[in-house]
Order: structure tokens, then C-alpha cells, then sequence
């Protein structure tokens, strides 16, 4: 399986040619600040296609875009002398965005992104323009692009429009610049609320902004054809969609990893996770899901044995609160007697010896577990552990039964407190009877047993979006395209001029000039738009999935003896009875998101545009249903990290353990009492979403039990 990487070298410059740009390289121009140069050769072709463009505008051809209107208006020549206004207003005419702006790292990497496209060499914009582009990159301009008002066809033309504002300098363009940001070198996930400030419409005032803020741009005039160069493609539909894959991979580790804790949590069964299963089904990406999930379990104590010590804790918190009701009696009985009060008084003394002994049932050598005898107990068979836990359970199942007999002769039954003694003895007799299961458990539910089934589709939609979207990175997606004939390598054609000389030599070159020039419609969005339905899909699923984890846990009727919402106390606590809710909330906002934009289409520029694309809305739309998704994913592993506490002192797989403990030095804390919980919900987000603890993931699998 291909890994990104989740640490980059902000000092090393890429090098963009057009044609070998990666969503890694996306992720560290557009969150990490790389800085970008263009390739010599990707400048040749540049240069080369732009003297072809001149040489069009000297032979006074007919081209979309350079001599005519654009959309329905294509028919519509334009003079020469008038073709500078015409670059100007399709970028003024066309920045009609609305809504909040884009985020900083989605803005560069769609600067990123037409830059790298333009390298290409299809385009005719000037190379000094595209150095312009890339030069803002550098310099830290983030320019105010609104998020909506994209329809996918022709490309992106709203949002590049808005780009293109503030590389020509215009008024109207709006930029965050560097010194706004103070001593962040952050980039700004939340543009809301920014002070974005106005381009400076003269001359002194743009040159006081540039020595202030070091820049190497300078606006620039926009020649013939390339107003149409900067804003006719996909750019933000598939800068979006690259961000979207790369953090859909690390929500996809995060993801394992939280549902081998909540197995571990639920004291499941590995069986569902065994190589053989999968390799009768061999779905790619199915049986890497589950090995990953078998390593995270490897080493774990909880799995390895039938003593249930869930239960085990819940019949201690019973026998606490028999204790406590029992106090209470005495209080109600003091009126009855000394007797009365004395036969309480010694069933409570027995009630909590009985608690302290129970507690002592895992063996101790200094206050650690004696994992020599775990290691005993874990060699053997099934049945053997069975039989040996029972054993070792069935004194302490009597000694509660004959507490419940006591209650039920000697308490008086009038007494308001003697229900809840004899209540909470029933139940903790019967999560003793539990701890040790009359067989070996056979299968857990879906959401735990079928999940490398479901992860593992979703990780092939991950796939495929990522083939899809590196093909877009370095795909000319603008029209017309030009496709300048080739003089040879051995030509010698060093400048434009060259170039242009060459193709005015013979009269053959100017027919074959015309024929290069092809309009086309690879602007279009569908393949980021149905990729990204697909994957919007797929990652929505992992959140289903991980919310029903989330419901397990904190239900007592499915947990397997953990504590109801995984508090003591509960009634008077909460606990996590309202993270499910909002993992449920953000699910069943991801099934209204999930519906495909792409099966949308809304004719446009009065009927020429008859069939768009709707990739920006798609490729948006998956963008949320991540983030909603690393939420659920922080509640299960808060969730489970909480439930964890109900184990012990059985502890779980080795790597979980590092996890917990890497968790615990982020500042997350066990709950004992209700206490507010958003901003533990957001703390975990953020180390999923900022990838903080991704030295403790798997990646891939390599036994290391």
C-alpha cells in the first residue's frame, strides 16, 4: 500500500514540470509552505507556446478566447487592439464567488495546481505571468477566494477569477497578507472573520505592501488568451480533492486503530480478524485492514483470557453501593434497636471484605500484574481457562449469594433502603456469573466483525480517487488548448523570436498553427466529481460504522459488563451517554452530504454550458463528510479510552498501550465524574486532523508478536 507522509522539509523547492506533481507535494506547498520553482524544460514549452500565440494575434486568426467573446458569445470577434480589456474582463466579469472564503491550504494548493498546469505548455500564458502565480505562492499571498458559486463547467471559473484579481493587480481582489498573521506560520484553516484587505489600485501603495511584506510579485497586464489561462480548469475542485485523499488516508489509520480499541474495549472475539477469512474473499486493502488490526491487539491481556474483569468491576461498584445503601439503613434502623442496626452493620463489614477481595482476584507481585501467570493462564485451551476462572469465581459467587439470603432474613423489609441492598447484591451476582463465560464467545456484532470488510472498500474508493485525482494534477484542463508544432530537437529555436521566425518561414506553418489550436472540453469536472461522490460515500461509511462501536460501549446491555456510559455513578453522571449523540448527529449529516452531486446538471451561459459537472460541490461535500468522520472517529477513541479504564489491571495490546499513554500526554484525561466534554471531544479531533500521534499508527503490517 502506497503511505503518505505525515512530515515534510519545508526548505527543499519543488520543481514543477506539468506532469509529475503529487498530492504529497499538494500537502506540503499547500499546508507546509514549500516553496515552488518552475522546471527549465516546463519553461521552454511555456515560452514556445506563447510566441505561437503572438504569431496568431500577427496573422489575425480567429481563436476562442484570444479574438473572440467567451461562452455563448464565442462567435462574437474582438479587435485586436481590444484584446488587453477582453483579458481583463473575463477575469472581472467572472469573480462572482460567494459565501465564506476557501481556507488558506485549499487557496495555495489551487495556486499550486494552475501553476503546474499551465507548465504544460498548452496554455499560451506568458511565462513572466505564470512566475507571477508561482511568485505569490512563495511570497505567502493568500487571496480571498468565496467557497461557492462553482458549477464544475467550464472548470472553476468563479474561484480562479478571484485568483486572477490579484495577480493582475486589480481592485477588486482581496488578499490575507503575511503580516496579518503576526508570528503565525501557520496556515489559516479558518478564513471567517479575516481582515482580508483590498489590492492597491496605485502604484505607491502596492510598492509600500510589497517592501513590507518582501514580496518578489508584481501585479501584471494580462495579455491576449490569458485571462482564459488563469481561470478555465478544475483547480479548486481537485485542490480540494487532494487535500480530501490525503486526510482520508490518516482518518483510515486512525480508524483501525480506534476500532481495535473498542474490540479490545468490548472484550470481542479476534476470530472475524483471521487471515484465513480474508483470504477467501480477497478484496484488496480487506486483509491489510485486518492483519493491522490483529498487530494492534497483539500482546493483549484483555483478548487472551475468559475472565471477564468488566464484569468483575461492575460487581464491585454493585457491592459499593450495597455498602452504601446498607449505611443508610443503619441511620433508618436507629430507632429499632441495637440489634437491628448490628446485624446491618455486620453485613455491611462482609459486603465490603468481599469487595476487597475480588479486587485482589488478578494476581499481584508489588502492585503490578504478574504477568507470569497471565502468560500461564493465556496457554491454555479454552476450556481449560473456562474451568480455571470458574473455579476460581465460585467462592465468591456463594459468599454473594449468602449476602443476599442475609438481606433477605434479617433486613427489615419496611426499610426504604433494603430494596436497593438487595438490588444491587442481585446484580452484582450476577456480573460475577458473567465474568466467566459458560463457552467461548463465538462472534461479536456487525459493526465489530465486519469491519475490515467495510474499511477495506473504503480504502479502494481512497485509491481509486487518488488515481484519479493525480491524473487531474497534471492534466491541461483548459480551452482551447494549443499544441505548437514541434520544429525538432535539432532546430536550435533558443528564444521566442526564434520560434515565431520559424513559423512564418513557411507558409505550411501557419495552416498547421490554426489546426493546433483545439477547443475541447477537458475543463470539465466529471472525474473529480464522481471520485469524489465515491469517496464522499465510502468515508461516510467509516463514521457509520464507528458511531455503532461508539453505541456498543456505552450501553450496558451490549458492553460486556461495562458500566452504564461507562461512569460510576451513572444517573447522577452522565457519562459518554451525549458524545454518541453527537457521533449520531455528524452520521446522519453525512447521509444528507453523501447524496452525488455529480447526478446534478443545470445548463449554463444561456444554454451553451447544457451539462456541468458540479465536482466543486462534490469535492466540498467529501471534504465535510472527513472532518465529520474524524470526529466520530476522536468520540471512539475517547469512547474506548474511557472504557479501557474498566479493564484493568488486564491490560490491551502492546501498540494500544502506546496509544493510550501518547493520548494521556495530549492533555486526555479519564472522566470519574460529569465534567464538561466538547473540548476533550475537540483535542482528539485535532490530533487526528494534525496527525500528532501518527508515529504510534500502523502503516503497514509486520508481526510483531
Amino acid at each position: 500500500m502506497r503511505i503518505f507522509p505525515y512530515s515534510f522539509k519545508s526548505d527543499e523547492v519543488l520543481r514543477i514540470d506539468g506532469r509529475s506533481l503529487k498530492i504529497e507535494d499538494v500537502v506540503a506547498v499547500a499546508r507546509h509552505r514549500r516553496r515552488v520553482e518552475i522546471a527549465p524544460d516546463a519553461a521552454k514549452r511555456v515560452i514556445r507556446c506563447r510566441a505561437m500565440v503572438d504569431q496568431l494575434l500577427v496573422w489575425g486568426s480567429k481563436v476562442y478566447g484570444l479574438t473572440t467573446g467567451f461562452g455563448k458569445l464565442r462567435d462574437v470577434a474582438i479587435p485586436r487592439e481590444r484584446a488587453e480589456e477582453l483579458q481583463k474582463n473575463i477575469i472581472r466579469s467572472h469573480a462572482c464567488g460567494v459565501g465564506e472564503p476557501f481556507p488558506e491550504d485549499v487557496v495555495r494548493a489551487a495556486m499550486l495546481l494552475r501553476a503546474n498546469t499551465l507548465c504544460l505548455g498548452h496554455s499560451g500564458i506568458r511565462l513572466e505571468t505564470l512566475e507571477q502565480l508561482v511568485n505569490m505562492l512563495n511570497d505567502d499571498i493568500y487571496p480571498y477566494v468565496p467557497e461557492k458559486g462553482s458549477v464544475g463547467a467550464s472548470g472553476d471559473l468563479a474561484p480562479l477569477s478571484h485568483l486572477g484579481l490579484v495577480v493582475m493587480g486589480d481592485a477588486g481582489g482581496r488578499i490575507y497578507p503575511r503580516s496579518l498573521r503576526g508570528d503565525s506560520t501557520e496556515v489559516v484553516t479558518d478564513a471567517r472573520n479575516k481582515d482580508f484587505i483590498a489590492m492597491p489600485e496605485e502604484e505607491s501603495p502596492l510598492s509600500e505592501l510589497r517592501q513590507k511584506e518582501g514580496w518578489t510579485f508584481r501585479p501584471i497586464t494580462l495579455k491576449s488568451k490569458e485571462g482564459l489561462a488563469l481561470n478555465n480548469g478544475t483547480q479548486f475542485m481537485t485542490a480540494i480533492a487532494s487535500l480530501a485523499v490525503y486526510d482520508l488516508f490518516f482518518t483510515l489509520r486512525f480508524s483501525e486503530a480506534a476500532a481495535a480499541m473498542s474490540l479490545e474495549s468490548q472484550h470481542g472475539v479476534r476470530d472475524a480478524y483471521r487471515p484465513e477469512i480474508h483470504a477467501v474473499r480477497p478484496h484488496a486493502h480487506q486483509a491489510e485492514t485486518a492483519a493491522r488490526v490483529m498487530e494492534y491487539c497483539a500482546g493483549s491481556r484483555i483478548l487472551d483470557l475468559y475472565l471477564n474483569t468488566g464484569h468483575l468491576f461492575s460487581a464491585r461498584l454493585q457491592l459499593e453501593e450495597a455498602a452504601e445503601h446498607l449505611k443508610q439503613m443503619e441511620k433508618e434502623l436507629a430507632d429499632r434497636g441495637a440489634d437491628a442496626v448490628d446485624s446491618v452493620c455486620k453485613l455491611g463489614e462482609k459486603v465490603e471484605k468481599l469487595d476487597e477481595r475480588i479486587r485482589a482476584l488478578i494476581p499481584m507481585n508489588g502492585g503490578d500484574v504478574d504477568t507470569e501467570q497471565l502468560t500461564k493462564w493465556a496457554k491454555l485451551s479454552d476450556r481449560d481457562q473456562i474451568a480455571v476462572f470458574e473455579k476460581m469465581l465460585t467462592p465468591y459467587r456463594h459468599e454473594t449469594l449468602d449476602l443476599l439470603h442475609t438481606a433477605d432474613g434479617e433486613l427489615f423489609p419496611e426499610a426504604p433502603a433494603a430494596v436497593k441492598v438487595r438490588n444491587s447484591l442481585t446484580s452484582a451476582l450476577k456480573h460475577i456469573t458473567k465474568a466467566v463465560p459458560d463457552t467461548p464467545h463465538v462472534q461479536d456484532d456487525y459493526s465489530f466483525r465486519c469491519f475490515p470488510q467495510v474499511q477495506g472498500c473504503t480504502e479502494r474508493a481512497l485509491w481509486s480517487a487518488a488515481e484519479t485525482v493525480e491524473t487531474e494534477l497534471n492534466s491541461a484542463t483548459d480551452n482551447p488548448l494549443l499544441f505548437p508544432p514541434d520544429p525538432g530537437e535539432n532546430a536550435g529555436l533558443e528564444t521566442a523570436q526564434d520560434y515565431q521566425d520559424w513559423l512564418k518561414a513557411k507558409p505550411e506553418r501557419r495552416a498547421a498553427c490554426h489546426n493546433s489550436v483545439l477547443s475541447g472540453g477537458n475543463f470539465h469536472g466529471q472525474p473529480i466529481a464522481l471520485a469524489m461522490d465515491c469517496l464522499g460515500i465510502a468515508a461516510a461509511e467509516i463514521g457509520s460504522i464507528s458511531e455503532r462501536r461508539v453505541a456498543h460501549l456505552v450501553d450496558e446491555s451490549m458492553s460486556e459488563g461495562l458500566p452504564p456510559f461507562l461512569i460510576r455513578d451513572s444517573g447522577l453522571n452522565s457519562g459518554f451517554m451525549i458524545p454518541q449523540y453527537t457521533a449520531a448527529a455528524l452520521v446522519s449529516e453525512n447521509k444528507v452530504l453523501a447524496h452525488p452531486a455529480g447526478v446534478d446538471s443545470i445548463p449554463t451561459s444561456a444554454g451553451a454550458e447544457d451539462h456541468v459537472s458540479m465536482g466543486t460541490i462534490a469535492a466540498r461535500k467529501a471534504a465535510q463528510i472527513i472532518d465529520n468522520v474524524q470526529t466520530v472517529v476522536a468520540i471512539e477513541m475517547l469512547t474506548a479510552f474511557q472504557a479501557l479504564k474498566f479493564r484493568e489491571p488486564l491490560m490491551p495490546g502492546h501498540r494500544i498501550r502506546r496509544i493510550v499513554e501518547r493520548l494521556r500526554e495530549n492533555g486526555v484525561e479519564r472522566y470519574v465524574r460529569d465534567r464538561v466534554m466538547y473540548p476533550e471531544i475537540q483535542k482528539v479531533a485535532d490530533l487526528i486532523r494534525g496527525r500528532l500521534i501518527d508515529d504510534c499508527l500502523l502503516f503497514e503490517t509486520h508481526d510483531e508478536s
